[in-house]
């Protein structure tokens, strides 16, 4: 997860600020590069006609660069998924990661001394089969080799957001 200003290339239609856009995993389209959303689309307008004439386009080209996330107050936000209600299953969401960092993985701490990797789902979302009781212990590893650690305390349940204050290392 990424966020990316995109611009669009069409001078009469397109604001040149373009749209600042969240990234939340891959698609693939015909000649696309990104796959927007309706409302993240109808903001590289300028204004809500040029916006309407765009979307009869259908693709555009567009331009487009990684910018810094820039939410004041924490550096890595998540939430524990609906299906964690089941005891025999973690599964969180990352909402958000500061900067310019990327989530290579995560990891859980085991009963056994030793970090264990959560399964990438899809997009920004992990899973865990069997997790422990208790707290538990996440390692988040950043992109450019940093780390970051957090540990979810043992009355977490399905739904619960957290945000962090951690800062990579």
């Amino acid at each position: 997860m990424m966020m990316i200003q995109v611009r669009c290339k069409i001078p009469q239609l397109c604001d040149s600020n373009g749209a600042i856009v969240v990234t939340t995993g891959n698609g693939e389209g015909y000649k696309t590069d990104f796959i927007m959303s309706p409302r993240g689309f109808s903001r590289l307008g300028h204004n809500p006609n040029a916006s309407a004439e765009l979307i009869k386009y259908g693709t555009v080209d567009v331009e487009y660069k990684r910018v810094s996330c820039t939410f004041n107050g924490y550096n890595i936000k998540f939430q524990i998924q609906e299906s964690s209600s089941n005891p025999g299953y973690f599964s969180i969401v990352v909402l958000y990661v500061g900067g310019t960092y990327d989530i290579n993985a995560i990891e859980m701490w085991q009963r056994e001394n030793q970090w264990q990797p959560l399964h990438r789902n899809y997009g920004a979302v992990f899973d865990y089969s069997n997790p422990p009781r208790g707290d538990i212990h996440l390692r988040f590893k950043l992109s450019g080799f940093k780390s970051a650690w957090f540990s979810v305390p043992s009355n977490w349940k399905a739904g619960d957001t957290y945000s962090t204050s951690i800062l990579p290392n």
